[in-house]
């Protein structure tokens, strides 16, 4: 059976390495909000390793808990914390439980980032198309100085002469 304090100790990383993620995320929040589109691509890059490290710590609990006979879920955490027991029970279930909610709270927190980017690339999008347009069908000067309307089209139509 895999060690009860290695799993522990690794609980512990994974709940530090959410508090982390969830950090990152209310930077990326509070930079989108202030319109500082500087920051995020850093952000995002920070945003992606803490991904790759909470998803590694995840396989890593998934395999610690298949090997102990249960399964990697809530359920399955509930039935070892109840066979494992121990003076230090009370710890490691308010543990799992602060884990579960930091989880929860990055959930909520990348949901909401990921509304506002969507929001702005809606807008964005939008206003580009608007100025897309805008540029097809621009004022000009005709060859004596009087103004013309281009539709966006120049040069002759193939059907003429």
């Amino acid at each position: 059976m895999p060690d009860r304090t290695d799993f522990i100790a690794a609980l512990e990383t994974e709940h530090a390495a959410f508090e982390e993620f969830v950090g990152v995320l209310e930077a990326e929040s509070s930079a989108l909000a202030a319109n500082d589109i500087d920051a995020l691509p850093a952000l995002a890059r920070a945003k992606s390793d803490k991904v790759v490290l909470l998803s590694r710590l995840f396989e890593e609990r998934r395999a610690f808990m298949r090997a102990a006979g249960f399964e990697a879920d809530r359920t399955g955490m509930a039935q070892w914390m109840i066979v494992q027991g121990g003076a230090d029970s009370a710890r490691l279930s308010k543990l799992w439980a602060s884990l579960l909610q930091c989880a929860a709270h990055a959930q909520q927190l990348n949901e909401a980032n990921g509304a506002l980017i969507d929001t702005r690339l809606r807008f964005n999008q939008s206003a580009l198309a608007a100025l897309q347009a805008a540029a097809q069908n621009t004022a000009g000067y005709g060859p004596d100085g009087t103004t013309t309307l281009s539709s966006g089209r120049s040069g002759r139509d193939f059907g003429t002469a």
